[in-house]
């Protein structure tokens, strides 16, 4: 999508200055100037000006990318759908909500406008990931080890791997969300919830809360440890929701109207 540098480097100019006086307000440093360095070069095209987040980020201002390209398009955004499972590889960029009938897996930066629908998992792929969706996401699992930023999220399952990221949303609402030292900024709404000081793969008791949730199938030996113990193996969790599997013992309770 071609991209108006004068016209998103006039919304840029407007978001700073109301960062700064956010930062000047809280008794923070000023860090609006990521802003201007994002608008700085001359590009071609919205998915050029998404590739520059593979160049390093500031994580507390990454909401601000979806929405400064939101606010120089105006409300004309489109509703996309990708048919099947879809491996995004190159710099993705959206204005509106994308509709994924299938599976997602982003392994490259990726901005949007809108919400993201994914009828499969969702997963990304870091450092080669940076994924800003300005609405909410919902999805049969989402799986990540990236820097996300996005609104609510609903799925069955929401798990943060790996600790030089994070994962920002508004509220998470899931049956099972782990944060498997994955720092996690969000409201939690879940059957079960592990943060990142209780979630520990070998402990006894987040292992009988788990067994309680969650089939045998996607428990297994650790290679590390004894054979006869074993763990949740996130692999497993997800291959089964990905193929549609059943991964709770129970149905959902229903919901309180």
């Amino acid at each position: 999508m071609p991209i108006d540098m004068d016209a998103i480097r006039r919304v840029a100019g407007v978001m700073r200055t109301e960062r700064a006086a956010v930062c000047e307000a809280a008794g923070i440093p000023d860090d609006s100037g990521w802003l201007a360095q994002l608008v700085e070069p001359d590009l071609d095209s919205y998915q050029e000006f998404a590739a520059q987040l593979r160049e390093g980020i500031d994580r507390e201002l990454l909401w601000a990318v979806p929405e400064m390209c939101a606010k120089a398009l105006g409300d004309n955004g489109a509703t996309r759908t990708l048919l099947g499972d879809q491996l995004l590889d190159t710099p993705f960029f959206h204005h509106g909500d994308l509709v994924v009938k299938g599976h997602l897996h982003v392994v490259a930066p990726f901005v949007l406008t809108g919400s993201l629908t994914v009828e499969g998992v969702l997963m990304d792929c870091a450092p080669d990931s940076v994924v800003a969706i300005r609405g909410d996401v919902t999805a049969r699992g989402m799986f990540t080890d990236g820097d996300v930023d996005c609104g609510d999220i609903q799925a069955e399952v929401v798990y943060g791997s790996y600790n030089d990221h994070t994962l920002q949303a508004g509220t998470i609402r899931a049956r099972l969300v782990i944060e498997d030292d994955h720092e996690t900024i969000a409201t939690v709404e879940a059957d079960l919830y592990f943060d990142q000081d209780d979630y520990q793969y070998d402990d006894e008791d987040v292992l009988a809360q788990l067994r309680g949730l969650l089939v045998d199938e996607v428990f297994a030996a650790d290679e590390d440890e004894d054979e006869d113990e074993e763990t949740l193996d996130h692999g497993l969790l997800f291959e089964r929701l990905g193929e549609g599997l059943p991964v709770f013992r129970l149905p959902a309770a229903p919901k309180e109207r």
